[in-house]
This record gives structure tokens, C-alpha cells and sequence, in this order.
């Protein structure tokens, strides 16, 4: 603990550190705005932030009725409206919704408790950060290309029998037609003795 005198008084007054474990005190600046802790400024970013991807995912919207709006519409190709369709469910609900909950929840609860600010402030600001970067690392998934379906003929030969009448995409991307046999037989089933099914435990 550094230690100043104090002119006034002559005494001494002791100066705190500076750590990374003190508190952020820039009130002003983009950098204060990066480095805060202060719930209102964290509600204030959920807010603008949670409103971005709403708008986002009302464009999104706007794209899929575009190709939904006649039939046989050629707007979207079927990889870009399958990823357009997802993109949007999450981005409403997980992007949007709960973060806008999460807006209103920082700035008004400590006020209205009296609190001078949240219990756990840096994790708190961490929270947003993590809800930012994870939104801009599901955006990104719509610039790179689709996977491939091999992962659907892992799964088809392990966990089900397909149904002769209905085709299945096999390893290399085509479909099986629907009158040939698969090519593997089904695993068999995982079995194991009663278990209790409230915690999947063995019996007593």
C-alpha cells in the first residue's frame, strides 16, 4: 500500500494500488465503456446491443417472407433459407428476448433494492461480453459453407433403422433410394438393469 501526505493536514493518507482487482473508475470515454463494471452502463449495453440483433433478426424475417411470398420462390437457395431459419429463431429468443430481460434487470433491480450495484460486478460484465462475442460467432456461421451431411449416416447406422419407404442420406452426401437396404445393420440397443428414474442411479 503506497503511502501520500496530505499538504493540508500533514498526515499521512494511505493511496491505493493499482491492481487489476480495483474497481474501474473512468466515468467518461469509450474505454470507460469497455472496462465498466456499473450495472446501469451494463443494462444500457444489453439494451443496444439485444436491439441490434433484433433488428438483425427482422431482416432475417423479411428475407425468409420474401421467399415464402410465391411458390416455388428462387429468392433464397435452400442451404441460405435453412440458415436464415435458425439463425433467426436463436437470434429472437436467445439474442434478443432474454438479453433485453437482462437489460432491464441490471438497471432498474439495484435501484430499486437500494444496492450500489449488482453482487458479482465483473462477472456481470463479463456476462455481456461473452452474450456479445457469442451472437457475432453465430452471426458468422451464415458466411461459411454448410456441413456436409456425413454426420446423418453416422447416426443412421448406430441409433435407427430407416424405413424402407423413406430415403437416407448416406456418407457421401447422396440418398439412398427407397427400395435398396442399408448397407450396415442397426447397433443394438443400449440396455442396462432397472434404474431409478429420478437420478439414472442403480437400485439400492
Amino acid at each position: 500500500m503506497a503511502v501520500t501526505m496530505n499538504p493540508e493536514t500533514g498526515t499521512a493518507a494511505p493511496q491505493a494500488e493499482r491492481t487489476v482487482f480495483r474497481r474501474p473508475r473512468l466515468t467518461t470515454g469509450f474505454w470507460s465503456w469497455i472496462t465498466t463494471s456499473d450495472h446501469k452502463k451494463i443494462g444500457i449495453m444489453y439494451g443496444y446491443t439485444a436491439f441490434f440483433f433484433f433488428i438483425a433478426g427482422g431482416i432475417e424475417a423479411l428475407l425468409l417472407r420474401i421467399q415464402l411470398a410465391g411458390p416455388d420462390g428462387a429468392f433464397l437457395s435452400a442451404a441460405e433459407y435453412n440458415g436464415l431459419f435458425t439463425t433467426h429463431a436463436v437470434t429472437m429468443i436467445f439474442l434478443f428476448v432474454m438479453p433485453m430481460g437482462a437489460a432491464f434487470f441490471n438497471y432498474l433491480l439495484p435501484l430499486m433494492i437500494g444496492a450500489r450495484d449488482v453482487a458479482f460486478p465483473r462477472m456481470n460484465a463479463v456476462s455481456f461480453w461473452i452474450f456479445l462475442f457469442g451472437g457475432i460467432f453465430i452471426y458468422s456461421s451464415l458466411l461459411l459453407a454448410p456441413p456436409r451431411p456425413r454426420w446423418a449416416a453416422t447416426f443412421r447406422a448406430g441409433l435407427w433403422t430407416p424405413r424402407p419407404s423413406v430415403p437416407y442420406p448416406t456418407a457421401d452426401g447422396s440418398f439412398t433410394p427407397p427400395t435398396a437396404a442399408p448397407s450396415s445393420p442397426p447397433a443394438p440397443l443400449w440396455t442396462s438393469p432397472p434404474s431409478d428414474c429420478r437420478s439414472w442411479g442403480w437400485p439400492p
